[in-house]
């Protein structure tokens, strides 16, 4: 097949990418800087004035949108906040507007949501039939996905991604951090609920979504056994042969230092998937997440 990906130089897109070229798959990528002599050509995309190289989407298959500014990058200044929705809502208008257009569009579209759709709930179990939250994130992702909405042409499929564990970057580095010192302990009262993937489950479960002509629609992409803080720290020290004691790092120290950002540590949300659609999680309790989360099966 031939796939185009947006944001495919992250660490999620590099990790489909690969995984399709080593298929025998063609993939290109969407770029501020155009390559064509790259392993991955990348073809010119301008989200402020509106510009998408027509030869990026010549005779493709599928479409892959994972293009998006991290939430995780210090705290949410308004500047930061207006960066984050329009780095999602501008880029998916643009693309979706643009295959809406196409003669021959390509038969699907997978596109990058995220479960901070629910906001904090708690000890409360959210599927895909759960109500919107009422925080910053949950506003984004609603209208990211009210963006997404708007193809018309392809079979479109919105995953809803939980936090993603990886040593090659993303929150399990700076999490294992701190528990190889020594100085690592759970956050708040560590009872918040984190519902988790594996890199290597998400990137499969990216490549299955354009496999599989019944898929389609909203599905969380979450592993079928969330973790609390204080469990996944402490798994983390048992990975790493670490001890756990500390007491709990104070939510109110983390909410002074990063503001509303540290809801993104502090929040809970314990998200399961209703939505069947035949894929099989490779790692489905923490601990697989974590034996050798850098090796792709």
């Amino acid at each position: 097949m031939k796939v185009l990906i947006t944001g495919g130089s992250g660490l999620v897109g590099q990790e489909i990418s690969d995984k399709l070229y080593s298929r025998g798959d063609e993939v290109r990528w969407l770029s501020r800087k155009e390559d064509l002599n790259a392993r991955y050509k990348r073809y010119k995309w301008d989200i402020q004035n509106d510009f998408i190289d027509d030869k990026a989407l010549e005779d493709i298959d599928a479409v892959i949108h994972l293009a998006g500014k991290s939430v995780g990058d210090g705290r949410w200044t308004d500047t930061a906040k207006k960066e984050i929705l329009e780095s999602r809502t501008k880029s998916t208008h643009l693309l979706m507007d643009k295959i809406n257009s196409m003669e021959n569009p390509p038969k699907t579209v997978v596109c990058a949501s995220a479960i901070g759709f629910y906001g904090d709930q708690k000890d409360k179990t959210c599927d895909e039939n759960s109500a919107v939250g009422n925080d910053f994130l949950a506003d984004v992702v609603n209208q990211w996905e009210t963006e997404q909405q708007k193809l018309q042409r392809s079979r479109l499929v919105q995953l809803r991604i939980g936090v993603v564990l990886t040593e090659k970057g993303g929150a399990l580095p700076k999490m294992m951090m701190p528990i190889k010192f020594g100085v690592g302990s759970p956050i708040g009262d560590g009872q918040q609920w984190i519902s988790w993937i594996s890199l290597r489950d998400l990137s499969n479960l990216f490549i299955y979504s354009i496999d599989n002509t019944e898929v389609q629609g909203i599905i969380n992409a979450v592993a079928p056994n969330p973790v609390t803080n204080e469990q996944l720290t402490k798994a983390i020290g048992t990975k790493l042969n670490r001890p756990v004691f500390l007491p709990n790092v104070p939510g109110f120290v983390l909410k002074t230092i990063l503001g509303e950002s540290a809801s993104l540590v502090l929040s809970s949300t314990k998200v399961v998937s209703a939505k069947e659609v035949g894929y099989k999680y490779v790692d489905q309790i923490i601990d697989d997440a974590l034996k050798e989360p850098e090796k792709c099966c």
